[in-house]
């Protein structure tokens, strides 16, 4: 009889998407927009863009996933932008200021069997913030607000282990819109970025 290796086991829809943006949020982390968040001339001015640019692309993104989170009735979005704007107003920027930021108008199909993708990097913006918040506090010191990159209260935290247990038992027959839904986004973000920022401030 012959031995026959055994079936690998499926992937998990975590490691799915895991896969399917490995190399999108690789090339993000790398970018030049990211990476100078960690050098040590970092000013406080950059910040300010790079924060400009954040809401530029998280609201109108929030928006559209709110459209197709319409027909699903019970489903809960995460939102960044109020943190964004949050930040912003702590560091000076008036309501007229914040209308004024470009926003990003290329933003990817979001179907309501995507959202968890959706979701996926939402949160992920989320995870390795105490270390992006210390490397600006120490480059900026306390003029700087941190609502975005911090979580000081441990909510995102508890919303990703509340997010992985969900989409492992609810989002097994949606894998292929939900990976396709999170590329999209890494795409339109890291185009975002790559973009050169419009200083309203």
């Amino acid at each position: 009889m012959l031995n026959r290796s055994p079936e690998p086991a499926p992937l998990s829809v975590i490691e799915a998407l895991r896969d399917a943006t490995r190399s999108l949020h690789g090339g993000l982390g790398s970018s030049a927009a990211m990476s100078r968040l960690f050098a040590s001339d970092y000013t406080i001015s950059e910040y300010r863009l790079h924060l400009n640019r954040l809401l530029g692309f998280f609201e109108p993104l929030e928006c559209a996933a709110s459209l197709a989170a319409q027909t699903e009735g019970s489903v809960q979005l995460l939102q960044r932008s109020s943190d964004l704007r949050e930040d912003l107003h702590n560091m000076g920027a008036t309501a007229q200021d914040i209308d004024a930021i470009e926003r990003c108008q290329r933003l990817p199909p979001i179907v309501p069997a995507g959202l968890r993708g959706y979701t996926y990097v939402i949160l992920g913006s989320t995870l390795g913030a105490r270390i992006i918040v210390k490397q600006l506090r120490a480059a900026l010191g306390p003029d700087a607000s941190f609502r975005f990159y911090g979580d000081e209260d441990g909510r995102y935290q508890a919303a990703w282990a509340a997010f992985r247990l969900d989409l492992e038992e609810s989002g097994k027959d949606d894998v292929e819109a939900i990976c396709a839904t999170a590329a999209g986004i890494f795409d339109s973000y890291t185009a975002w970025f790559s973009e050169p920022a419009k200083e309203v401030m």
